[in-house]
């Protein structure tokens, strides 16, 4: 019988706290809310910096064989799509990560930090997981696909958590966030380690890092990304609803 569990490298397993992680949510709500040109908010010092760089030292090199690579207009240098290949040969620190952003704590951050309910993570990471943008990379301004068409649901929020081993802010790499009228950058976001970025979604929701990285050769743009969806609500739906029918 083949084996149903892979051995794995050991390494010290973590959780995140739920009661700080929920009030941390609760702290950042109205600053995500009113925050321009739509709801957004940057947090410092997620996990910490011991553990951080151990997870960016965990994260797969360009030399990992299972990475896509995308050279197009829009984006170049950018390597992704390890889901693709069920994160095989991925460090299980990376791959704890991934479990926790979408356990019930993390949800639960995400509800009480945006206020939106029913949040449904993706353990898939279609479009999402680890990604990395070589040097002289780009991703041009865009606004994101809207729909989880295989489990029809709606996209909700985007997170995003950086994870270079080192960062200089003048290589740039900066997430930019504009106007609904694609006149102007408004926010510019510099992606360093222990950096995490929560973004609501929506069909106007422009961003990007479109200038080309000026981080020199052994270095990356490295972050883990996670998208978060929701059941569209149709009336009627749970009129007959109940609860466990005993013989």
């Amino acid at each position: 019988m083949t084996p149903l569990v892979h051995s794995l490298p050991a390494f010290a397993p973590w959780s995140f706290d739920r009661a700080a992680l929920l009030a941390l949510g609760r702290a950042h709500h109205a600053a995500y809310r009113d925050a321009r040109p739509y709801p957004h908010v940057v947090i410092d010092g997620l996990l910490g910096d011991a553990r951080s760089a151990a997870l960016a030292q965990a994260f797969p090199p360009p030399t990992h064989p299972h990475w896509k690579r995308r050279d197009h207009v829009e984006q170049a240098g950018r390597l992704s799509q390890l889901q693709r290949g069920d994160f095989a040969d991925v460090d299980p620190a990376l791959r704890w990560l991934l479990a926790e952003l979408g356990g019930m704590t993390f949800l639960d951050f995400l509800g009480a930090l945006s206020g939106q309910r029913g949040l449904i993570a993706d353990p898939h990471f279609v479009g999402a997981g680890p990604i990395a943008t070589l040097p002289g990379g780009h991703l041009a301004v865009h606004a994101d696909f809207n729909r989880d068409s295989a489990r029809h649901l709606d996209r909700a929020l985007t997170v995003l958590y950086y994870l270079p081993t080192a960062w200089d802010d003048a290589w740039g790499g900066e997430l930019e966030l504009w106007d609904r009228a694609r006149t102007r950058r408004e926010v510019a976001i510099a992606p360093r380690r222990d950096r995490l970025v929560v973004m609501a979604y929506g069909e106007d929701h422009w961003h990007g890092h479109p200038a080309p990285l000026r981080c020199p050769a052994g270095h990356v743009r490295a972050v883990v990304a996670a998208y978060y969806y929701v059941a569209r609500a149709v009336p009627g739906d749970d009129d007959h609803a109940h609860g466990a029918i005993w013989a």
